[in-house]
């Protein structure tokens, strides 16, 4: 079994009507719900005008991508009900772009994962690229799998300059696509020893496991720099995760803790299974959303008792002090996204009765 894709690629949501929810009923908590019903909502991103976008599909249903104007309390339907796996919006051009599978291939185990982007002044939806045919000449060169050319794209955002950037779960490499659909490889993330002593002294498993990056999420600061957020594989050991920081200018640099490079650097650790990020581009706060405290292995158990555990969001300032938001109010995290102004959006409950949520201001 590829334990590296255990989380990711599990799909077993139900179909469910989008409902908006009044802040008042949202709880004494901080986190306020704003709509409800969605059908596992994993991509998210706010606009340049504070509209904030969901895309749904992404581990069941099809479902429309939805935008909620900023200062309403209606969203609206974007598109046609598909399947996505993560959204973004460009703020250099307004074009929205996403990531998900080939609707028109014979069956969904055919189908290539595709970048789509529609045309701003047409509204028209063009394929920019055939991911999955990218990753099969690029193959990833610390597969521990012997399918180096698995490619799981999972997380979405654009650069500054307009160009797409894209993390590969299964990959292990970050890639650089133009509007014009030329496709690099940026950063290739190596292999790390993980103690295998959470498992306990009768796990069978040796003291240490070599344990892939597994990168979910992307994002890019006010300077151009890129930062990117790992699962970490197995043996899913709480607080093997890490944030790299890549240069603007990357190209195919190696992001090692042991064999460390100027372009790709460690840029904060002692996380756990990252399942999305983003930072204000504001005050360089960065926002990361993980999985459970626990870790993979406590929230995969949830599939069994039906009762997971709490998803993490963690505020991380410029000097490294870290805040926890919202604090038990979230499960089955989605995406999280930073609007213009500051204000935190997260999707979660993407197994089930899915979520949009806002974290106020004067919590974030």
């Amino acid at each position: 079994m590829r334990r590296k894709r255990a989380f990711l690629a599990l799909s077993t949501v139900t179909t469910l009507c989008v409902g908006v929810v009044a802040p008042d009923t949202a709880g004494a908590g901080n986190a306020v719900v704003l709509l409800d019903g969605l059908s596992s909502p994993k991509g998210i991103d706010v606009t340049a005008f504070s509209d904030v976008v969901v895309a749904q599909g992404a581990f069941g249903p099809p479902g429309p991508v939805l935008v909620l104007p900023a200062g309403e309390d209606e969203p609206f339907e974007a598109t046609d009900p598909v399947n996505l796996t993560d959204v973004a919006v460009s703020d250099f051009d307004g074009s929205g772009w996403a990531i998900g599978p080939d609707g028109e291939a014979p069956t969904p185990d055919e189908a290539h994962v595709l970048l789509f982007r529609q045309v701003p002044e047409t509204g028209e939806i063009e394929v920019v690229l055939d991911i999955t045919a990218y990753q099969q000449t690029d193959p990833d060169p610390f597969d521990q799998d012997d399918f180096a050319e698995e490619s799981n794209p999972y997380g979405l955002t654009i650069d500054h300059n307009g160009d797409a950037l894209i993390a590969d779960a299964a990959n292990n490499d970050l890639i650089r696509v133009t509007v014009g659909g030329h496709a690099s490889t940026v950063a290739r993330f190596d292999l790390e020893e993980v103690s295998t002593s959470h498992l306990g002294p009768h796990s069978g498993l040796p003291p240490t496991i070599t344990a892939e990056a597994v990168p979910t999420s992307v994002t890019v600061g006010r300077n151009g720099a890129i930062y990117v957020g790992e699962l970490k594989g197995f043996p899913f050991r709480p607080g093997s995760s890490r944030v790299w920081r890549i240069a603007p200018d990357a190209h195919n640099v190696r992001c090692s803790v042991n064999h460390p490079q100027s372009g790709c650097t460690t840029y904060v650790k002692r996380l756990t299974a990252i399942q999305d990020i983003d930072i204000n581009q504001n005050n360089n706060r960065l926002y990361v959303y993980e999985l459970a405290a626990a870790g993979v292995l406590a929230f995969e158990a949830g599939f069994e008792t039906g009762d997971f555990p709490p998803a993490v969001l963690v505020q991380i300032r410029p000097n490294k002090d870290r805040r926890r938001l919202a604090v038990g109010e979230l499960s089955q995290p989605g995406g999280v996204a930073v609007g213009p102004r500051g204000a935190v959006y997260v999707t979660d409950h993407v197994f089930g009765d899915g979520r949009l949520l806002r974290v106020p201001l004067s919590s974030s």
